[in-house]
Protein backbone atom coordinates (compact mmCIF):
# COMPACT_ATOMS: atom_id res chain seq x y z
CA UNK A 1 0.00 0.00 0.00
CA UNK A 2 1.27 3.50 -0.83
CA UNK A 3 2.36 5.07 2.45
CA UNK A 4 2.62 8.59 1.03
CA UNK A 5 -0.92 8.42 -0.33
CA UNK A 6 -2.29 7.46 3.09
CA UNK A 7 -0.36 10.24 4.82
CA UNK A 8 -1.56 12.74 2.21
CA UNK A 9 -5.20 11.82 2.87
CA UNK A 10 -4.91 12.31 6.64
CA UNK A 11 -5.78 15.65 8.31
CA UNK A 12 -3.06 18.17 9.11
CA UNK A 13 -3.88 18.21 12.82
CA UNK A 14 -3.76 15.25 15.22
CA UNK A 15 -5.63 12.15 14.06
CA UNK A 16 -6.68 8.84 15.60
CA UNK A 17 -6.24 5.16 14.74
CA UNK A 18 -9.76 5.16 13.28
CA UNK A 19 -8.87 8.02 10.95
CA UNK A 20 -5.76 6.12 9.81
CA UNK A 21 -7.96 3.11 9.11
CA UNK A 22 -10.44 5.26 7.18
CA UNK A 23 -7.60 6.81 5.16
CA UNK A 24 -6.22 3.37 4.29
CA UNK A 25 -9.65 2.26 3.10
CA UNK A 26 -9.98 5.30 0.84
CA UNK A 27 -6.81 4.09 -0.89
CA UNK A 28 -7.69 0.38 -0.80
CA UNK A 29 -11.32 -0.55 -0.07
CA UNK A 30 -10.27 -4.11 0.80
CA UNK A 31 -7.98 -2.97 3.62
CA UNK A 32 -8.77 -4.90 6.80
CA UNK A 33 -8.68 -3.67 10.37
CA UNK A 34 -6.34 -6.55 11.24
CA UNK A 35 -3.76 -4.93 8.93
CA UNK A 36 -3.86 -1.62 10.80
CA UNK A 37 -1.23 -2.47 13.41
CA UNK A 38 1.32 -3.35 10.73
CA UNK A 39 0.49 -0.20 8.75
CA UNK A 40 0.91 2.04 11.78
CA UNK A 41 4.25 0.43 12.58
CA UNK A 42 5.34 1.11 9.01
CA UNK A 43 4.24 4.76 9.12
CA UNK A 44 5.95 5.33 12.46
CA UNK A 45 9.08 3.46 11.41
CA UNK A 46 9.30 5.41 8.16
CA UNK A 47 9.19 8.69 10.10
CA UNK A 48 6.03 9.74 8.28
CA UNK A 49 4.04 10.25 11.47
CA UNK A 50 4.64 10.37 15.21
CA UNK A 51 2.61 9.67 18.31
CA UNK A 52 1.67 12.85 20.18
CA UNK A 53 -0.70 11.47 22.83
CA UNK A 54 -3.10 8.70 23.72
CA UNK A 55 -4.53 7.51 20.36
CA UNK A 56 -3.27 10.74 18.80
CA UNK A 57 -0.82 10.94 15.90
CA UNK A 58 0.54 13.68 13.69
CA UNK A 59 2.29 13.92 10.36
CA UNK A 60 6.03 14.55 10.52
CA UNK A 61 6.78 17.81 8.79
CA UNK A 62 9.63 17.66 6.36
CA UNK A 63 12.23 20.32 7.12
CA UNK A 64 15.12 19.73 4.71
CA UNK A 65 16.33 23.29 5.16
CA UNK A 66 17.17 22.67 8.81
CA UNK A 67 20.43 21.14 9.97
CA UNK A 68 21.38 19.32 13.16
CA UNK A 69 23.07 21.50 15.77
CA UNK A 70 26.70 20.64 16.47
CA UNK A 71 28.50 22.74 19.07
CA UNK A 72 32.07 23.81 18.27
CA UNK A 73 34.48 22.98 21.07
CA UNK A 74 37.10 25.42 22.32
CA UNK A 75 40.70 24.31 22.79
CA UNK A 76 40.06 24.21 26.54
CA UNK A 77 37.13 21.83 26.09
CA UNK A 78 39.09 19.64 23.66
CA UNK A 79 41.77 19.36 26.34
CA UNK A 80 39.15 18.02 28.78
CA UNK A 81 37.79 15.57 26.19
CA UNK A 82 41.27 14.25 25.41
CA UNK A 83 42.03 13.81 29.12
CA UNK A 84 38.81 11.88 29.71
CA UNK A 85 39.40 9.63 26.69
CA UNK A 86 42.94 8.81 27.77
CA UNK A 87 42.48 8.52 31.54
CA UNK A 88 38.90 7.24 31.80
CA UNK A 89 38.15 5.33 28.58
CA UNK A 90 35.44 3.20 30.23
CA UNK A 91 33.47 6.08 31.77
CA UNK A 92 30.56 7.63 29.87
CA UNK A 93 30.69 11.42 29.73
CA UNK A 94 29.36 14.43 27.82
CA UNK A 95 30.91 17.85 27.31
CA UNK A 96 29.27 21.12 26.33
CA UNK A 97 30.08 24.81 26.69
CA UNK A 98 28.03 27.74 27.92
CA UNK A 99 29.39 29.87 25.06
CA UNK A 100 27.43 27.73 22.59
CA UNK A 101 24.31 29.59 23.73
CA UNK A 102 25.69 32.89 22.39
CA UNK A 103 24.26 31.88 19.02
CA UNK A 104 20.77 32.17 20.49
CA UNK A 105 20.78 34.60 23.43
CA UNK A 106 20.56 38.39 23.12
CA UNK A 107 22.66 38.93 26.24
CA UNK A 108 25.99 37.39 25.30
CA UNK A 109 27.79 35.19 27.78
CA UNK A 110 31.10 36.84 28.61
CA UNK A 111 32.58 34.09 30.77
CA UNK A 112 32.56 30.61 29.33
CA UNK A 113 31.98 27.49 31.41
CA UNK A 114 32.79 23.95 30.30
CA UNK A 115 30.27 21.39 31.56
CA UNK A 116 31.66 17.90 32.00
CA UNK A 117 28.86 15.48 32.81
CA UNK A 118 30.07 12.12 34.08
CA UNK A 119 28.15 8.95 34.93
CA UNK A 120 27.18 9.25 38.58
CA UNK A 121 29.54 6.64 40.08
CA UNK A 122 32.57 8.31 38.48
CA UNK A 123 31.95 11.96 39.40
CA UNK A 124 34.06 12.15 42.57
CA UNK A 125 36.91 10.11 41.13
CA UNK A 126 37.06 12.20 37.93
CA UNK A 127 36.92 15.42 39.95
CA UNK A 128 39.87 14.43 42.14
CA UNK A 129 41.98 13.46 39.14
CA UNK A 130 41.07 16.45 36.98
CA UNK A 131 41.48 18.94 39.84
CA UNK A 132 45.03 17.66 40.28
CA UNK A 133 45.69 17.92 36.54
CA UNK A 134 44.11 21.40 36.21
CA UNK A 135 44.31 23.03 39.67
CA UNK A 136 41.96 25.94 40.31
CA UNK A 137 39.82 25.27 37.24
CA UNK A 138 37.50 22.48 38.37
CA UNK A 139 34.33 22.62 40.48
CA UNK A 140 32.17 19.66 41.49
CA UNK A 141 28.38 20.13 41.37
CA UNK A 142 28.64 23.85 42.26
CA UNK A 143 25.64 25.94 43.21
CA UNK A 144 25.12 29.29 41.49
CA UNK A 145 26.59 31.18 44.45
CA UNK A 146 29.75 29.08 44.35
CA UNK A 147 30.15 29.81 40.66
CA UNK A 148 29.89 33.53 41.35
CA UNK A 149 32.71 33.32 43.88
CA UNK A 150 34.98 30.66 42.42
CA UNK A 151 34.08 30.36 38.74
CA UNK A 152 36.66 31.41 36.15
CA UNK A 153 36.62 31.72 32.37
CA UNK A 154 36.78 28.25 30.82
CA UNK A 155 36.23 26.78 34.27
CA UNK A 156 35.21 23.13 34.32
CA UNK A 157 31.94 22.21 36.00
CA UNK A 158 31.53 18.51 36.82
CA UNK A 159 27.93 17.33 37.13
CA UNK A 160 26.37 13.84 37.12
CA UNK A 161 25.29 12.57 33.72
CA UNK A 162 21.53 12.02 33.86
CA UNK A 163 20.21 8.81 32.35
CA UNK A 164 17.90 9.20 29.32
CA UNK A 165 19.95 12.21 28.16
CA UNK A 166 19.53 12.58 24.37
CA UNK A 167 22.50 11.33 22.37
CA UNK A 168 24.19 13.01 19.45
CA UNK A 169 24.63 11.33 16.09
CA UNK A 170 28.30 12.27 16.30
CA UNK A 171 30.88 11.45 18.96
CA UNK A 172 29.51 9.88 22.17
CA UNK A 173 30.66 12.87 24.25
CA UNK A 174 28.81 15.42 22.09
CA UNK A 175 25.61 17.06 23.31
CA UNK A 176 22.53 17.68 21.10
CA UNK A 177 20.27 20.68 21.28
CA UNK A 178 17.39 18.62 22.72
CA UNK A 179 19.42 18.14 25.88
CA UNK A 180 20.50 21.78 26.12
CA UNK A 181 16.92 23.03 25.91
CA UNK A 182 15.83 20.88 28.83
CA UNK A 183 18.95 21.80 30.81
CA UNK A 184 18.00 25.47 30.54
CA UNK A 185 15.11 24.62 32.84
CA UNK A 186 16.76 21.88 34.90
CA UNK A 187 20.21 23.26 35.74
CA UNK A 188 20.17 25.82 38.54
CA UNK A 189 23.75 27.02 38.08
CA UNK A 190 23.53 28.45 34.55
CA UNK A 191 22.67 32.02 35.65
CA UNK A 192 21.14 33.01 32.32
CA UNK A 193 18.61 35.76 31.64
CA UNK A 194 15.17 34.12 31.72
CA UNK A 195 13.87 37.00 29.66
CA UNK A 196 15.93 35.71 26.73
CA UNK A 197 14.44 32.22 26.86
CA UNK A 198 11.43 32.74 24.52
CA UNK A 199 13.41 34.26 21.65
CA UNK A 200 16.43 31.99 22.21
CA UNK A 201 14.38 28.78 22.08
CA UNK A 202 12.43 30.00 19.05
CA UNK A 203 15.72 30.60 17.24
CA UNK A 204 16.83 27.07 18.14
CA UNK A 205 13.67 25.56 16.67
CA UNK A 206 13.81 27.83 13.63
CA UNK A 207 17.41 27.00 12.68
CA UNK A 208 17.77 23.37 13.68
CA UNK A 209 15.91 20.06 13.59
CA UNK A 210 14.73 19.14 17.07
CA UNK A 211 13.33 15.78 18.12
CA UNK A 212 10.54 16.61 20.56
CA UNK A 213 10.05 12.97 21.54
CA UNK A 214 13.68 12.66 22.63
CA UNK A 215 13.41 16.01 24.40
CA UNK A 216 10.25 14.94 26.24
CA UNK A 217 11.84 11.67 27.41
CA UNK A 218 14.75 13.57 28.93
CA UNK A 219 12.49 16.29 30.37
CA UNK A 220 10.42 13.61 32.12
CA UNK A 221 13.58 12.05 33.53
CA UNK A 222 14.51 15.43 34.98
CA UNK A 223 10.93 16.08 36.14
CA UNK A 224 10.74 19.13 33.87
CA UNK A 225 8.31 18.01 31.17
CA UNK A 226 5.49 20.30 32.31
CA UNK A 227 7.87 23.24 32.69
CA UNK A 228 9.49 22.79 29.28
CA UNK A 229 6.43 22.02 27.17
CA UNK A 230 4.21 24.40 29.11
CA UNK A 231 6.77 27.10 28.29
CA UNK A 232 6.70 26.18 24.59
CA UNK A 233 2.90 26.45 24.53
CA UNK A 234 2.53 29.60 26.62
CA UNK A 235 5.67 31.64 25.94
CA UNK A 236 6.56 30.85 22.32
CA UNK A 237 4.93 30.27 18.95
CA UNK A 238 6.51 26.80 18.67
CA UNK A 239 4.06 24.02 18.00
CA UNK A 240 4.33 21.33 20.66
CA UNK A 241 4.03 17.98 18.87
CA UNK A 242 3.99 15.82 21.98
CA UNK A 243 2.14 15.77 25.26
CA UNK A 244 3.81 15.99 28.64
Amino acid sequence: MRKDAIIHSLPEGPFSRQEILDAARTIDASFKETQLRHLMGTLLGSNLMLRVGRNQYKKVEKEPQKSVFTGVYSNAALQVIKYMQEQFPLISFRVWELSWLNEFFNHLIARNQIFLEVEKDGCDFVFSALAEELPGRVLLRPKAQELLHYGIDDGIIIDPLITEAPKSDGEPYQVPLEKLIVDLFAKKNLMLSKGDFPSAIEIMFCRYRIDQISMRRYARRRNKAKAVFGFLRNQTTIESLVGT
